[in-house]
């Protein structure tokens, strides 16, 4: 049976629809208004008090303040940027952000020596000199003491501005006084000698790659070193990726395509905040089948660490060492209108075994861990008979432990 409803009752229905829908709105709103008030609260407060640091430079300051007026845009955009309290995003000048993409795009260049900096002896010391460089061609060797640079005593303050002076991409000259044992002596170089992103070397059927850096020109370097050893002979090879840091995602993923197999699909994807996926890296197929092993530390950071992650996963490969530094994201270059820019973690990234596999804040794990007994962390400097965990890694190839794939 039909009944009516009365016109009374329709119209009070109208009303309480519009009421809760009036209701359900005013709380989004007021929670959108409380963000909104809660933003330009927490705006004009920094922006308050970047004024009264202002006023007080201004008024009070005894230096230069025209230095400080041509230095002000770029302190309040590194600013920015370290506030946000990650180390893998920051602010670049114009020049070091030519510097930058430069090395990244076209490679290192430089005398042709690596070095890092003693502080137990304040001292700048060569852990490796490049075959063919301007620095073997002067002599000089592991070990070296360098004293000076273009004429400037190195020290703690400014070894890493002078060391910069060894990689420059221009044919400059670069004058190096060092000492080794007991004499010392000045060495005139020029600069803009093409610095590998590897070191290989072959010793009966094993073979041993150091990956340094992770540029455009790694992986045709890489792709170059195995090709060689498959030549030869070789049937297993070592990566050694300890201490290594420098580098981008994509160059990384690019160098284990080199190695991965058809079947393997995917090398890696990047996750945005959002979970949106930003970039998928595939995976090409490889012309080369040896049995693998990596070498990783705490050093161990960034692509250094997809690579060891994505071997372990995809080709089996054994992780000798400790684990890795943590450093799981991916970072973007943007570029500002007065030419510097912004290196910016844009991403998550998730290697070949999915989410199971995310190392970001945790590291990856050795699958056999091993303690460096040297007393050395500097890998460039350690004979065979010091490097322990060279020494198993190899050990344990040469039992034909692991299977090809």
């Amino acid at each position: 049976m039909n009944k009516k409803v009365s016109i009374g009752v329709c119209i009070s229905l109208v009303i309480i629809a519009v009421a809760a829908t009036f209701a359900i709105t005013m709380v989004f709103s007021k929670q959108i208004y409380n963000g909104i008030i809660s933003n330009i609260s927490q705006r004009s407060q920094s922006f308050d008090s970047a004024d009264e640091i202002n006023s007080l430079i201004a008024n009070y300051y005894y230096g230069d303040l025209n230095e400080y007026n041509n230095n002000l845009g770029s302190s309040l955009a590194e600013g920015y940027v370290n506030g946000l309290n990650d180390a893998n995003s920051y602010y670049m000048t114009a020049s070091e952000y030519e510097s930058y993409n430069n090395k990244i795009e076209n490679g290192l260049t430089g005398v042709g020596v690596e070095s890092f900096f003693d502080f137990s002896s304040n001292k700048l010391i060569i852990t490796y000199v490049y075959d063919g460089s301007p620095a073997q061609k002067e002599g000089l060797k592991s070990g070296d003491v360098i004293n000076r640079i273009d004429g400037e005593t190195v020290r703690r303050s400014n070894y890493e501005k002078l060391s910069e002076k060894l990689f420059s991409s221009k044919l400059v000259s670069v004058s190096v006084e060092y000492t080794r044992e007991d004499y010392t002596k000045t060495a005139q170089m020029i600069s803009g000698f093409a610095i590998p992103s590897i070191i290989s070397k072959t010793g009966g059927t094993n073979g041993y790659i150091r990956i340094g850096r992770f540029y455009k020109n790694t992986s045709e370097e890489l792709d170059a070193a195995l090709a060689s050893m498959q030549e030869n002979g070789v049937e297993s090879v070592l990566f050694d990726v300890r201490n290594t840091s420098e580098g981008t995602i994509k160059y990384a993923a690019q160098a284990i395509d080199v190695l991965s197999p058809n079947n393997s699909g995917y090398i890696a994807s990047a996750v945005d905040k959002s979970g949106k996926v930003k970039e998928t890296f595939p995976t090409h197929g490889t012309k080369y089948n040896f049995n693998y092993a990596v070498l990783i530390n705490s050093s161990t950071s960034g692509p250094a660490e997809l690579f060891a992650c994505d071997l372990r996963d995809i080709l089996q490969a054994e992780l000798f060492g400790t684990s890795t530094a943590g450093v799981g994201t991916m970072q973007e270059l943007f570029t500002l209108d007065d030419g510097s820019a912004i290196l910016l973690t844009t991403a998550l990234v998730i290697p070949k075994n999915g989410e199971t596999a995310v190392y970001d804040k945790e590291g990856v794990k050795p699958t056999r861990e091993v303690t460096l007994l040297a007393d050395s962390n500097e890998i460039l400097m350690l004979s065979e008979s010091e490097d322990n965990q060279l020494r198993e890694a190899m050990n344990y190839l040469n039992s034909n432990a692991v299977e090809t794939y």
